[in-house]
């Protein structure tokens, strides 16, 4: 007897593991199953990219030396030249032929692949902004090894339209000091004629003279604003690559260069590295290295745009106690990743997955993202370049996104449409120049409307054209940016190709992307006499239904061209990537009375407005970036007039100049160099930057006392950021708990609920404990960071359950705190519940503790209690459903035996 009892046990023990290892294939097998966003027609895409298409794919995990043989195998390459340098963690950077990629999908230890990013545009002063930032405080402070806190040793990626890198504000004055001599003494530099004692031998040569660059034509030379150089190399009188510039150190602080004063010699190029496409049809990755190979004085490279230049002058520009206009971070270095071009067809950019990469590869210690998109964008940060973001992110290198300038610019609208009824929303457009050719419509939900059951048209005025109101029905592709033409519009020699796609992203947005082109001229325009009325999009839906509209156009940016004209809707403007959810995205408010109405201290009426598309409060803080900025010009920059303010300020479009700059991407620098300095105090505190930052945010009577989608949590304070860095004392409290989020809001029967929560300690957060109560036990669920807080599920229960859960986390020295009880009711599928907090008094007690220098964010204060939290217990009918198994084996193998007896 004894024998088949023992093989019943046998086969028990492994029939019930077995349980668990199916349900654990079936959920991987369903998770593999992604919306069409991941699913992607790569003939169609070689129709765009030819034999190399681009790729980001995200794997289960780095990939083995046989996987990359995988890779390989199917004739596909590594974007960047080797597995190694074109991958972070599990992300990698992949291209090859529609074959290949194809074959790259079935295998197994893919997670996703998405098509690489190209920047379609760019939606894309110190002397105020330094101080109303507090940063010239930190610049006097000493870091741990004597250093001032000035960004030195701080490497800063910025993913832009490249640098004007031979502006002198852009070097170190970290030469040799020397004399300058009077050719006829009168007390006052004399361009052309008077000289720097370059050799020490007190004689005046032609290859000494000195010249200074006038910028406000004032016939004198300003010390703090303008240039003195060395005609060394030519003697023509016009300044080459490789004459030396000089800051002068005016000992008696009046602005002018006196007898006596010694000028420094500007030796270092702040610039550490320049990114870009190598101009070819492949579009290699071309670096000019500062110390290595494609030296910086043989580079090509030119910011034509001028953004990238002015940009860098907030982040580093300037030598600290010589000039005027100063950088947040004066002492740091850049690496300028060029992912805009003014001509794509030259072929000199880098994609963005391209540019991320290779900046976290090569020692950046923060990065700068000044782009930002609503076209064909979820903007619910499931894409996987905000993955990679997230990932990078966690791993200790923040991510500074601007949160964009959409804000009063018409570009977003919101309605509800009732299940069944036709809803219009009227978009027009004005007589731009150069006129609008195409036009790109992005409509999203949040709703569970499945869109290939709406009926979606756009209904055109084509008066501009001689024709008259026409209805398009579009039959859109399925899958991100796979469109099908709905038709063709020809109208004499004019004609119009309308274009659509649905797709969902793997965070349930749904969208419909429509294209609009006139091939053979320009977009029907609705302004007098050919309209009103405007072009209207039109949806009926089979269910109540929000959408959000996003409108742009191929000629414009953030202003004008193509705009809504009803239901627009002046929030959820964050653009992507600032949509990540660890990118820290920031807000500009004015800090110059440059533009009326609009007050000093106020939020600028551009900066874009949160939440996010899922209602996430996606705001981070508010930098200065109103129509305020002083910063460098770039000497190849085609900017218009508004880089002097329309001649109010005394600006001229000059090598080595400076001009106006606004937006929020002046604003994202200004946080990036704060990073740059919390980094140089503590270089181990960066994935809790942003919250750092947040946390030790300046608020007044603009921002408000609480945390909102106009300014996030408030005005970036860089001395409390930077003090936040620094531990006060011992550590002898547990984390900081915030006050969670669960999604759903309102959970029904059928719903798992996902629990969020900020925890942070200055000790370091050790672990964090969801612990819920269903009215008959207890369950401990321990929560994982995914980069911005800590999440945990509570499983789906029955209509009518009450549940009650309160979240533990002890820090590294081992304190902990418990947060109040949080409860909701499970409802019907058709029933709303309300979501209750009930507050749970508890003890403190405290011990001496030394405590480490790691530091996170502190959010909401937390009642700590000396109790450690509630051991898991048992799932107790799993268990006895096993054990019934085991013993039905048992009695069934006994019984067997008997009656064979």
């Amino acid at each position: 007897m004894r024998k088949p009892l023992k093989g019943t046990l046998l086969i028990a023990l492994l029939l019930v593991p077995s349980i668990a290892v199916t349900v654990f294939v079936i959920q991987s097998q369903t998770n593999a199953e992604r919306p069409d966003s991941q699913t992607l027609d790569f003939d169609y895409l070689a129709r765009t990219f030819g034999e190399e298409i681009p790729v980001l794919a995200q794997f289960t995990q780095e990939l083995t030396a046989s996987e990359i043989q995988d890779i390989y195998s199917l004739g596909l390459k590594f974007s960047l030249g080797s597995p190694e340098s074109s991958h972070f963690k599990e992300f990698y950077l992949i291209c090859g032929s529609a074959k290949g990629l194809t074959g790259l999908t079935q295998l197994d230890y893919l997670i996703s692949v998405d098509v690489q990013t190209r920047v379609n545009s760019l939606h894309a002063t110190r002397d105020v902004s330094i101080p109303e930032i507090d940063a010239d405080d930190v610049w006097a402070a000493l870091d741990g090894i004597g250093r001032n806190i000035t960004g030195e040793g701080i490497l800063i990626a910025d993913l832009d339209s490249g640098i004007d890198w031979m502006h002198p504000d852009f070097w170190f004055a970290d030469g040799a000091e020397y004399d300058w001599m009077e050719a006829s003494p009168n007390g006052y530099v004399d361009s052309g004629n008077d000289t720097v004692d370059l050799n020490g031998d007190l004689i005046q040569t032609v290859d000494e003279r000195v010249y200074y660059i006038d910028l406000d034509s004032s016939g004198t030379f300003n010390t703090t604003t303008e240039w003195i150089w060395a005609d060394n190399v030519t003697q023509n009188g016009a300044w080459e690559v490789g004459e030396p510039f000089f800051v002068v150190n005016d000992t008696n602080s009046n602005d002018h260069l006196d007898p006596g004063e010694k000028l420094v010699l500007l030796d270092t190029p702040k610039t550490r590295y320049i990114v870009e496409g190598d101009g070819t049809a492949s579009r290699e990755i071309q670096v000019w290295d500062r110390e290595g190979l494609g030296n910086l004085t043989s580079s090509s490279h030119r910011d034509t745009n001028g953004h990238g230049t002015a940009v860098s002058g907030i982040l580093l520009g300037g030598q600290l106690g010589f000039r005027k206009y100063v950088g947040i971070a004066p002492s740091s270095e850049l690496m300028m990743l060029k992912v805009l071009s003014d001509n794509w067809a030259n072929n000199d950019y880098l994609l963005i997955d391209e540019a991320l990469i290779w900046a976290s590869n090569h020692g950046a210690d923060v990065i700068l993202i000044e782009v930002g998109s609503w076209t064909y964008q979820y903007l619910d940060g499931s894409s996987p370049i905000e993955g990679l973001i997230d990932s990078m992110v966690s791993s200790g290198i923040p991510i500074i996104a601007p949160s964009g300038n959409l804000g009063a610019k018409d570009k977003h609208a919101l309605f509800d449409a009732t299940a069944g009824t036709a809803y219009q929303v009227d978009f027009h457009l004005p007589d731009n120049e150069p006129q609008i050719e195409t036009v790109y419509i992005t409509v999203l939900s949040r709703n569970a409307t499945d869109f290939s059951t709406c009926n979606f048209s756009v209904i055109l005025n084509l008066a501009d054209w001689g024709g008259g109101i026409t209805t398009v029905y579009l039959n859109p592709g399925i899958g991100l940016q796979m469109f099908t033409l709905d038709t063709t519009i020809i109208i004499g020699p004019n004609t119009m190709t309308v274009e659509s796609f649905i797709s969902t992203s793997t965070r349930s947005t749904s969208m419909l992307g429509i294209r609009m082109t006139a091939t053979t001229t320009t977009f029907p325009r609705t302004i007098v006499p050919h309209g009103p009325p405007d072009h209207q999009f039109n949806v009926t839906a089979p269910s109540n239904t929000t959408f959000h509209a996003y409108i742009s156009d191929d000629k414009t940016s953030w202003s004008d061209g193509a705009i809504w004209s009803t239901a627009m809707k002046n929030n959820y403007l964050i653009t992507w990537p600032s949509t990540a959810d660890s990118a820290l995205s920031v807000a500009s408010y004015r800090t110059r009375s440059l533009v009326a109405p609009e007050a000093i201290g106020d939020i600028a009426s551009f900066s874009a407005i949160g939440p996010r598309i899922d209602e996430t409060s996606k705001q981070g803080i508010a930098a200065p970036g109103g129509f305020d900025i002083i910063t460098d010009y770039s000497n190849e920059s085609s900017w218009a007039s508004w880089y002097n303010a329309f001649g109010t300020l005394p600006f001229a479009a000059n090598f080595a100049g400076h001009q106006l700059f606004s937006g929020t991407s002046a604003s994202g620098p200004h946080v990036a160099g704060a990073a740059a300095l919390m980094l140089q105090l503590n270089n181990s505190i960066g994935s809790q930057v942003a919250d750092l930052i947040k946390s030790s945010a300046r608020k007044d009577g603009f921002t408000g006392s609480t945390a909102n989608s106009v300014w996030g949590h408030g005005k970036l304070n860089v001395s409390a950021a930077v003090e936040s860095v620094v531990p006060a004392g011992p550590d002898v409290t547990g984390p900081s708990i915030d006050v969670p989020n669960m999604l759903p809001a309102a959970p029904e029967e059928p719903d798992d609920v996902t629990v969020s929560v900020y925890v942070s300690d200055p000790s370091g957060v050790d672990s964090v404990i969801l612990s819920y109560f269903n009215e008959t036990h207890w369950t401990n669920v321990t929560m994982v960071w995914n980069g911005t807080f800590f999440e945990a599920i509570i499983p789906a229960h029955p209509n009518g359950t009450d549940i009650t859960y309160r979240i533990y986390s002890n820090d590294t020295l081992d304190n902990w705190s418990v947060s109040p009880d949080y409860s909701y009711e499970v409802g019907s599928a058709t029933t709303t519940t309300t979501t209750t907090t009930t507050t749970t008094t508890n003890t403190t007690t405290t011990t001496t503790t030394t405590a480490t220098t790691t530091n996170t964010t502190t959010t909401t204060p937390a009642t700590t209690t000396t109790t450690t939290p509630p051991l898991e217990e048992p799932d107790l009918l799993f268990l006895a459903t096993a054990l019934s198994i085991v013993l039905a084996l048992c009695l069934l193998s006994v019984l067997f035996n008997r009656r064979r007896e």
